[in-house]
């Protein structure tokens, strides 16, 4: 049972056994779905992601398992379902002839598109003959820029990028005055060179004015839209055909042709080669993997190398799509989709200029048939893979071969995976993303499908009244085909394994939503239901909520800067745009130790679960033990929440989210695909985020988005070409006196500005680090304010953070340690160079104050993710090597909320008195770093 888990308190891992079936019993009540379109609500996106009723019901698909046919996917035999239902009975289906006449349209589009992938060839896609001739014959060697005049214009143009054209004029100006034989080139001469000297350029397509659809596929040859009746070209331009709205597709072959023309580049596209071998070496001699570090560490993409689908040459790519408002006042939608090529290392492929957009899609409305829109790049794809492959030259074998493009992943948001998977939406009967077998349930009267496992007791509903369905026994869909598609399926993944989970929305916004919609109270309420039996609502207890949300806010000095924004105040904020990353510091970092004695205790633990099977699917590289403990710690977590919360009344389906359900699928998806946050959306939001911040023309916004997207994939594709035009790529930014201690470790200024003797008892802690120092040795020393670590945080120092107001600093002072595979919390009190007597080279030590260990009771209790400290008594104060510092950590007080606790009689802590901590590590750490987000690096302390 849970109750009998075992941690182990150096590592914090996890010992669940799997409890039996033993599911209380309900009282029957009356079913009553009067309030059906209010709940519809409930399964959103977090609050700046809500969808309204109108567009939800867009998104319903009731018992017929009809799905959006798109072109990246389409049921096989159109209507015929592919996964068996649980029971013979069907539910009564309202047919209408014009919901019919829609579905059938809706199909043959999608044949059509989909009809018109699978003949793709380049010379029905719209390029030019002279452009078709440059992707079937690519330039050989590699690009030297040596003109002088050329790479000054470069450099200029490349360093105000962001800014407007009159900057570059400004500084091309005053350098001509200087020197007036400087020809500089022009601000449009030099875009023209850009897009010249990288090949990348986009087509510019027709759209509807209202963006319902793009003119593409079926739709090519229309004169008007078929959704709004607006007509495709100006009507006061008769005879010129000017279109009224147009959107630009990036031709990504282009840009792929780019990557390898030089050494160096083409070496780091080897580290797929390099990785799937060893991985494969691995399999072969032991059956299995021991560890996964990487998406092509998943059976899927090893699979497919091992039939030969993916050679050497190749290049594996992730899609990407999402949607973003730019003003946060007006209505201001625009979609925007990437491709990325996971061929790099992890450290390399999600950093922004190794990501190339693939179009824009203007607002400001949400576009109608997504497909129409991706057609273009896709179908470039397609014709590519059916050419057998992209001509490129190679600068490390200094050879062309052909390259074909396989897609390995598409990834979206919830609302936007539905129209690019082509499966059901969310409330569909079979709405699992991952295609399992499990029939969701339904309300009397209702048309909307909850995934609960536990049969309601108090209601017995055609189609929804079959057994219970045991969560320790749900498995995602086989790799069998499934679904059919416009590429090639030889050259892309099975689908559903095409369509991975999203992490960052699951995690952040989807699951956090729903559980503090239900601890505040907030959740919709069934008439058949009664709000005051809601013992998990704590927080609607205002004073207790507003606390709660004042403890967040009140965290922020002790979280530090390298945490990215910390949670505001979520009593006051959490509907004016909370943002994925608070969710995550305050969800899954403060909310375990400061919701110790506020939630009742057995859902306080309930909730430790999540956060323990969140966290560790949160890890760049994950054992597999660690994989069956999250596992495990998951699917608890799920039918404890049927248990606890739903508690088998048809008036709380509504409870049971297929986000909810998703949480049992997570940790499958690591050995198919790797570890989930290979794929989240964090890449797609920071590129959302980055085009966003450049738009200098507010008049027209898309437009200007548009350019800038076409802007960065030509200067990408310039930069892999020519590396150094730009000096810091690939290398991190250290100011001037800093010193690199290797390994990625770096200490920086303040700094002693001479050698200072130590006081007895820290010499003496300092002679006690090198065994044959001699008594009569004084060491004397260098202090070093901050650290630098391989994460890309900054550690300080309590030397010179002492020195500022509380209020005024982020304490980035406290790390974590791990010396001998054991690990300790300390606070840093300053860093130092010494000489020992007999070394002619200096040692980088830190002086550290040690935290005790973790309350042994408490962290039980919490599945190791409440790690309680106070000071250590005896021996605080020790020197390590800085090398022993893994991370920057969060120490939050604690003391009130464990003072909490014994008031409330939920206590599982040993009582003593002292001022006492709880840890709070960054989740997604390894996320930002990989995309290249450090710590700002300031030239003081």
């Amino acid at each position: 049972m849970l109750e009998e888990t075992a941690i182990d308190e150096d590592h914090g891992n996890m010992n669940i056994d799997l409890p039996e079936p033993n599911f209380p019993e309900s009282t029957d009540e009356d079913q009553d779905d009067e309030q059906e379109e209010e709940l519809l609500e409930e399964e959103i996106m977090g609050p700046e992601f809500q969808m309204s009723i109108d567009e939800l019901i867009q998104l319903d698909l009731d018992e017929t398992n009809a799905d959006f046919h798109s072109i990246f996917a389409q049921t096989q035999e159109d209507h015929e379902e592919d996964i068996p239902p649980l029971n013979n009975e069907e539910d009564p289906i309202e047919i209408t002839v014009e919901n019919v006449k829609l579905e059938v349209d809706d199909i043959r589009i999608a044949e059509e598109f989909k009809e018109q992938l699978k003949t793709a060839r380049l010379e029905t896609s719209g390029l030019s003959e002279q452009d078709i001739f440059r992707l079937r014959n690519s330039e050989e060697g590699e690009l030297d820029i040596d003109d002088p005049i050329l790479r000054l214009s470069l450099d200029i143009f490349l360093a105000v990028s962001n800014a407007s054209e009159q900057t570059y004029t400004d500084v091309r100006d005053a350098l001509m005055r200087y020197h007036p034989s400087c020809e500089i080139y022009s601000h449009d001469k030099i875009k023209k060179v850009v897009r010249d000297l990288s090949g990348v350029d986009s087509m510019v397509i027709n759209m509807c004015v209202n963006t319902c659809l793009a003119y593409t596929g079926p739709f090519a040859d229309m004169d008007k839209c078929p959704h709004c009746g607006e007509l495709r070209y100006d009507p006061l331009k008769p005879g010129q055909k000017a279109p009224r709205q147009q959107f630009h597709t990036i031709i990504p072959g282009f840009y792929f042709q780019a990557l390898r023309r030089t050494p160096e580049n083409s070496l780091m596209m080897q580290y797929r080669q390099k990785v799937t071998e060893v991985a494969i070496q691995e399999l072969r001699a032991t059956g299995q993997l021991q560890e996964y570090s990487d998406l092509f560490h998943g059976v899927d993409i090893l699979e497919a190398i091992a039939e030969d689908r993916i050679r050497r040459e190749d290049m594996v790519l992730m899609f990407s799509v999402d949607g973003a408002q730019l003003y946060q006042s007006k209505l201001s939608d625009c979609w925007v989709y990437i491709w990325m090529v996971l061929d790099y290392a992890p450290d390399v492929r999600y950093k922004k200029e190794h990501i190339i957009p693939g179009g824009v899609i203007p607002g400001p409305s949400k576009p109608k048939n997504l497909d129409s829109f991706l057609f273009p790049g896709l179908y470039h794809i397609a014709a590519l893979q059916n050419e057998g492959g992209l001509w490129l030259w190679d600068a490390l074998p200094k050879r062309k071969y052909q390259s074909r493009p396989f897609l390995a992943l598409a990834t979206a948001d919830g609302p936007a995976m539905a129209m690019i998977s082509g499966m059901v939406g969310h409330f569909g009967a079979y709405g699992c993303r991952l295609k399992c077998q499990q029939k969701g349930r339904r309300k009397e009267h209702g048309n909307h499908y909850y995934p609960a496992c536990l049969k309601p007791l108090d209601q017995d509903v055609p189609g929804s009244n079959h057994d219970d369905i045991n969560i320790y026994n749900v498995h995602p869909e086989s790799l069998r085909e499934t679904s059919q598609s416009g590429l090639d399926p030889r050259y892309r993944l099975s689908i559903p394994a095409l369509f991975p989970a999203d992490l960052m929305h699951l995690a952040s916004f989807n699951i956090t939503d729903l559980m503090v919609s239900l601890w505040r109270g907030t959740m919709s309420c069934d008439n058949n239901d009664d709000i005051r039996s809601w013992d998990f609502a704590v927080l609607r207890d205002s004073a207790l909520w507003s606390l709660h949300g004042q403890e967040v806010a009140a965290a922020t000095p002790y979280l530090p800067g390298s945490f990215d924004r910390p949670p505001r105040n979520p009593a006051e904020k959490i509907n004016s745009g909370y943002k994925a990353v608070e969710y995550l510091n305050w969800i899954y970092g403060l909310a375990p130790g400061l919701l110790y004695g506020i939630l009742p205790f057995h859902y306080w633990q309930h909730f430790c679960k999540l956060v323990y099977g969140i966290r560790s699917l949160h890890q760049r590289s994950i054992t597999r033990g660690e994989l069956e403990q999250a596992k495990q710690a998951l699917a608890v977590f799920v039918d404890e929440f049927e248990k606890f919360y739903y508690q088998r009344k048809a008036s709380r389906l509504h409870f049971c989210r297929q986000s909810l359900h998703a949480l049992s699928h997570l940790a499958d998806q690591v050995t198919r695909t790797g570890p989930p946050m290979y794929m989240t959306q964090f890449p797609m939001e920071r590129m959302l985020g980055d085009l966003g911040s450049e738009i200098k023309q507010h008049t027209n916004p898309y437009a200007n988005l548009s350019q800038r997207s076409v802007r960065r994939a030509q200067v990408n594709a310039l930069k892999a070409m020519v590396p150094n035009l730009d000096p810091s790529r690939g290398l991190p930014y250290y100011p001037r006196g800093s010193l690199d201690l290797g390994d990625e470790y770096v200490l920086l200024r303040a700094r002693d500005p001479r050698r200072r003797e130590m006081p007895p008892d820290e010499s003496r802690i300092i002679r006690s680090f090198f065994p044959g120092a001699a008594e009569n040795w004084t060491p004397e020393i260098w202090r070093w304010a901050r650290l630098r670590l391989p994460t890309g945080q900054i550690a300080r120092s309590m030397w010179k953070e002492s020195l500022k107001q509380q209020d005024k600093v982020r304490a980035a002072r406290n790390v974590k340690i791990r010396q001998n595979g054991v690990v300790y919390f300390g606070e840093v009190q300053y860093y130092f160079r010494v000489k020992p007597y007999d070394h002619l080279e200096a040692i980088t030590l830190a002086m550290v104050k040690l935290y005790s260990d973790p309350d042994s009771l408490l962290q039980d209790a919490s599945y190791g993710t409440v790690l309680s400290v106070t000071w250590r008594e005896e021996n605080r104060l020790v020197a390590i090597n800085v090398k022993e510092i893994e991370a920057v950590v969060g120490m939050v007080p604690h003391t009130q909320a464990l003072d909490r606790a014994v008031h409330s009689g939920q206590v599982s802590h040993i009582t003593k008195p002292g001022e006492r901590f709880f840890v709070v590590q960054k989740l997604g750490l390894d996320v930002t770093y990989m995309a290249g987000i450090t710590e700002s690096i300031t030239l003081h302390s």
